[in-house]
Formats: C-alpha cells, structure tokens, sequence
C-alpha cells in the first residue's frame, strides 16, 4: 500500500501562504503551470530519501514514468507495509523544508510548507521541536519553538511561556514573561485556564504589568516579537548582575537586598540562594525562617547548591525542626544532579572531542564538601557555609566575626585575614580595604606597606566606602604599586599574590578553615566571574559603584514572609567591623589637613625672619607678633617634615629649612628679653 504526497516550489516572487486556502491555490497554479523541466532540487531531495530509505521511497526520478520529472510538482509514495515508513516521511519533510520545497498531503489536503509552516495545523508545525526536546535535544527544541512563535503559532507561543515558567530547556524562569506568553498562545479550553490560573496568582501591580507586556507581545510580530522576549530575558539577568555589583562595591545593603528579592521573585533561583544569605546577615536581626524560605524557592527551581544547603538547614534545625529523612532526600537530590551534570558535560566533550574522545571523568566525582567545626552558633555556622562555598558576602561577615570574635567564636586574626583576601578575590570592596589594613598592620601575619597601599587602591577604584584619598605614595613608590594594582585585580589572582610576598595568613589557609579542595577550586571561579577591575583611572576612583537596578521587577505569584524591620546604613565602625577602617580613616582626614598647614606656617616663619631682618624695629608688639609667627613656623616645619615619606638627603633639606624659623623665634626670644630688662 502506497500513500501518495505531491512536492512542489513556491516561485521566489510569491509570498508564502498563510491559510490552507492560499496554499491550495498556489499548489494549483503550480500544476496547472507549463513544465519547467526537472527541477534540480526536486534530484537532489530524491537521491537522500532512496538513499536512506529505499525499501519504502516510491520516487520517480529516473525519467521511467514519462513527464513525471519534467512536470513542476512531483509524485511519490511511501509503502506503509514497510517497518519504517513513519521514519521515511519524517525524513522527506525533513528534506524539503531544507531545500525549501514544499509537500502536499492530499489524503488529508495538508500542507508542509518550505518555510515550516503547516496552514490551519499548528501542532505540526512544532512537531521537530517536541522531538528535539524528548531527544533531550534543548537548543534545537528552543529555537523550533522561537521560529514558530515569531510566525504567530500560538502552540509555540504557549510552549516558550511554559519553559519560561517551569525552567525548561535549559533557560531560566521568567514570571512574568511566562504568564504573557501563556496567555497570549492559550490555543483550547484546558491552555487557557492553566494561563489564566497561573495569571491569578500575580499581585496587581505585577498583573498590570503582566497586561502591558501581554499587549506588547501581540502587537509584534516576526523578528519584533523575538527581540522583545529576548530583551525581557536579558533585563532579568542585568537586573541580577548589577545587584551583585552594589553588594561588592559598598554596604548598602537594603538597596542590594531589594534587587535580589525582585529578581528571586521572577524565578531567578541564584537570586533566591543569595538572598537565603541575605536574611542572616542583611539584617538586624537574623530571620533563620525567612533564609529557609528562599531556600527553599530556589530548592524548586532546581538550584543544586540550594539543595545541599536545604539538607544542612533540615540536619542542623536552621530555621525549622530538624528532620534527618528531609536531610537525606535532599542530599541525595543534590548528588543525582552534580551526576547527571557530570554526565552531560562528558557527553557535549565527547562530541566536540576529537574521535568522540572525551577527557572528563569516567565517573561521576562526588562533590566534595567542606568539614565544618561546629560552634552553636546558628549565624556563624549558617553565614560558614556561604563563605566555604565561595560566596564572598559571606567570606567578609565571616571576617569581621573571627577579627573580633563575634557569633560564639574567638578572636583569629589569621583566619580574619584569610576570609578577607578570599572575598577581596572575588571584587568585594570593603574586604579589600580591610586585608589592606591587615597587612599595613601586620594584623594575622606579616605586614609589607606596598601591598597594602596598592590594596587600598584596588579597594578605592572598587568603590569602598572608606577614604583612602590621602596614602601619600612616592614617586619612587608609585611604579611598583601601580604594578601590584595590576596584579591583585586579575581575577582569581590575589590570594596568588599574596602567598607569592609571603603574606598568607599563618593558621588561616584554607585547610585551618577547614574548605576541601574542591570548594577552593569553586570559590576561585566564583571570584573570577565576580572580579572587578579598575575603572577610569588606576588611582582614584572614577564613576563609583554600579547602579541599582532600573525598574527592577516585582513580586510574582506568591509573597514571601519580610523581616520585621531592615537594617539602615550603618556608620558605626565597631558594629560593621572596621574599627581599624575607621581608625584610618580619620587619621587620613587629619593626615591631608596637616600638610597643607605645614607648607603654609614654613612660608610664614621664613616671611617672619626676612621682616624681622629688614626691618630692625624694637617695638614690643613686633617682636610679640614675631614670636608667636615664630612658634606657627616651627610647627609648620615639623608637621611637613614629618607627613613626606622621603629619603635622608630630602629629609636633611627639611631639616635645614626647619633650622629658618627656629633661629627667628631665638632672635624673638632673645629680643623680647632684652626689651624686659630695658624696663627694669
């Protein structure tokens, strides 16, 4: 048994048909058209199908059938009694939308058309899509249903929504986008009450916006219709990239915290782990069920480091009852994803490898997770694991515990200092700045004044909160440290650095941490991507930290419970652990006032003693108002001589300098006797 199609091509100067009407005309016009003689693509589509499938391909092309190939449409069957037959007429379609013919089905009067489209039979038009997607095929899956969409098939339309709600191939979730994609493509009964379902559920702000993309999106069309959802996609991503930045680049954290939350909201599952964070240490008070919370969100959304952390949360009672089973059904997720993880990488190596020859691991490795020495507290303890894990807002807090002994711990300078180059690794500002002042000071280990000058350079162009406008460096100086900037900012470099001068931390090596190996090498790629480099100019800081989000979005279907109050800004130095910053600080201001005092009383007391010469009066208040400019003098020279940081020859100059109004004061001195014993 034989079933028949018809192959046939749309003249280039046709418009391709949109209906099952227009593309029964065009095929008709087509036949009814004198012959073109054989159509070379009809020979070359031919040729693949005997050549693949000659058992079941009924394909004239030999000239046996006369005026068959002359004709401009083109008639073959398919035998249905052969095994593979529905394979044989996946491959034909296949071939001609390739070349860009097209097929006609006359049993059921459907059209396949070159461009891909099926008139008046949308579900066939993303047939290939669904293919790809259960041969686990994602990037094609994704960009069949881009091409149909962009072509206004509203199956394709309601399938990109349903990716961008449940996380789907491979792209990350998008509330809001979802529901207006879902609405939009809604195609029968059962698709328009999940869309409206999933639409209720949105706050009414977000429903407004919902609305106003919603109305966007079915004015595009094409290419206009694609670069909207694209840029839809890519906001929630810069959203996200920008919040990380403020979180580096100052202690601003409420505005840090509220971008985190909008993109968490909109199914940004990096988001949420970040903001679990957020809840024990962005705040006054620690909110152990509000950190669960995002856990958990990010948890559904199939954050693997989230599971792991949600299985520690059950196993130590953070934030809940413990409950050890939770704990082992998570672990255990967590590790059947590192593995089919592991499996995909070795199968995408293996292709792009030479022979199929992949270099991955046989088999899957465990990850290896950090021993932890438990301490009781639940912050340090929780606030801990962000740090082991590389995440350098935590690797700071933990910091500032271990500096001054906070959260049930001791004071550890070493192992301060140690946390303090891991989170400066990764482009935080404030720890950069306070490693600076560790090695100035020598605090946890030795010290060397070029590195932690070049330090506070790479924490000012960071944009640290802190001062450090007045470090008053050489010009002997100023070449190494800017070489040393250069290095301390390649990313993943600075702790390379610093073992390079020996200026590790002595007990705070990533062993005394108690961090494997393999949680090093995650929190080293984790500051790489994280890295901020000097902007503007290598000394001083051009254009300050990044700008929170614009417009950031809101919250999507469910809220979650808010801590009762947020933390303001802190300027105590105590609280926020820079006591030796703020130390600095003001020393700086006092330090950058002083010099300018000093040039100014050195002109003053050498003025004094040219007057005093060429004049010769002996009035009494002359030499009062000598004296006393005399005094300003002398400790304007000594203030100068002291702020430079120059060599011996310098220093002698100054010296000498200073000896000026140190002999006017003696002549005022002796002067202002001599007019006492006249009185006597």
């Amino acid at each position: 048994m034989s079933y028949t199609l018809q192959l046939w091509e749309k003249p280039a100067d046709w418009p391709w048909p949109t209906t099952k009407k227009e593309a029964d005309a065009q095929f008709e016009r087509v036949s009814d058209s004198p012959p073109p003689g054989q159509n070379p693509k009809f020979l070359e589509w031919g040729r693949a199908l005997q050549e693949r499938y000659p058992e079941a391909m009924d394909v004239w092309l030999d000239g046996s059938e006369d005026g068959v190939t002359d004709d401009a449409t083109l008639g073959f069957g398919i035998n249905t009694r052969t095994e593979h037959w529905d394979a044989a007429f996946n491959l034909a379609w296949e071939q001609a939308t390739r070349l860009g013919l097209n097929l006609y089905d006359p049993q059921s009067g459907v059209h396949y058309l070159g461009n891909g489209d099926t008139p008046e039979e949308p579900d066939l038009q993303v047939r290939r899509a669904e293919q790809a997607r259960e041969a686990g095929d994602l990037d094609t899956a994704w960009a069949e249903y881009r091409h149909h969409a962009a072509r206004g098939n509203p199956h394709a339309q309601y399938a990109l929504g349903r990716a961008l709600r449940f996380g789907t191939l491979d792209r990350r979730r998008h509330f809001e986008l979802a529901a207006a994609l879902q609405m939009m493509g809604a195609y029968d009964q059962a698709t328009r009450a999940d869309a409206q379902a999933f639409y209720e559920r949105f706050p009414d702000d977000a429903k407004g916006r919902i609305q106003t993309l919603h109305a966007r999106l079915k004015s595009a069309s094409g290419s206009l219709l694609l670069s909207i959802i694209d840029s839809e996609r890519k906001a929630l991503d810069e959203a996200f990239a920008r919040t990380e930045q403020m979180m580096l680049y100052s202690r601003k954290r409420i505005e840090a915290s509220d971008g985190l939350e909008a993109a968490a909201l909109q199914g940004h599952e990096v988001a949420a782990f970040q903001r679990a964070l957020e809840a024990v240490i962005g705040w006054e008070q620690p909110n152990f069920e509000n950190a669960r919370y995002w856990c958990q969100r990010a948890v559904d959304w199939d954050h693997e480091p989230a599971k792991r952390l949600f299985a520690l949360m059950h196993e130590r009672g953070w934030g809940g009852p413990v409950d050890m089973a939770l704990a082992a059904k998570w672990n255990a997720a967590a590790q059947e994803q590192r593995q089919q993880e592991q499996r995909q990488r070795q199968a995408k190596e293996a292709a792009a490898s030479p022979g199929g020859l992949s270099l991955a691991p046989l088999e899957p490795a465990a990850h290896a997770t950090a021993p932890v020495v438990w301490t009781g507290s639940v912050a340090r303890d929780l606030v801990g694991w962000f740090a082991r894990e590389g995440n350098p807002h935590a690797a700071y807090h933990m910091g500032t515990l271990d500096e001054h002994g906070r959260d049930g711990g001791a004071v550890n300078l070493a192992l301060a200092r140690d946390w303090y180059a891991q989170a400066a690794e990764a482009g935080h500002a404030d720890a950069t700045y306070n490693l600076g002042v560790a090695i100035e000071n020598g605090s946890g280990g030795p010290r060397d004044r070029l590195v932690a000058q070049a330090l506070f350079m790479l924490a000012n162009t960071r944009g640290t909160t802190v001062r450090v406008d007045a470090l008053k460096i050489a010009p002997n100086e100023q070449g190494p440290v800017r070489a040393l900037v250069a290095a301390l900012r390649e990313p993943g470099r600075l702790r390379a650095v610093l073992r390079e001068k020996g200026l590790q931390a002595g007990a705070g090596s990533a062993a005394g941490r108690g961090v494997a190996p393999a949680a090093s090498a995650v929190a080293g790629a984790a500051s790489g991507a994280a890295m901020a480099g000097l902007s503007g100019t290598d000394w001083g800081r051009a254009g300050g930290g990044a700008a929170p989000p614009q417009g950031g979005a809101s919250p999507s279907p469910s809220s979650p419970p808010r801590p009762s109050r947020n933390r303001a800004d802190e300027e105590d130095d105590e609280e926020n652990g820079t006591r030796r910053a703020g130390a600095r600080r003001s020393d700086a201001s006092r330090k950058g006032t002083s010099v300018h005092l000093g040039h100014l009383g050195l002109v003053i007391g050498a003025a004094s003693v040219v007057l005093l010469i060429a004049s010769g009066k002996s009035g009494p208040s002359f030499r009062t108002g000598m004296y006393i400019l005399g005094l300003i003098a002398a400790f304007g020279a000594w203030r100068t001589g002291r702020d430079f940081d120059w060599g011996p020859a310098a220093r002698a100059l100054v010296a000498a300098v200073a000896a000026i109004p140190l002999v006017g004061m003696a002549v005022c001195i002796w002067m202002l006797m001599k007019s006492f014993r006249g009185r006597d």
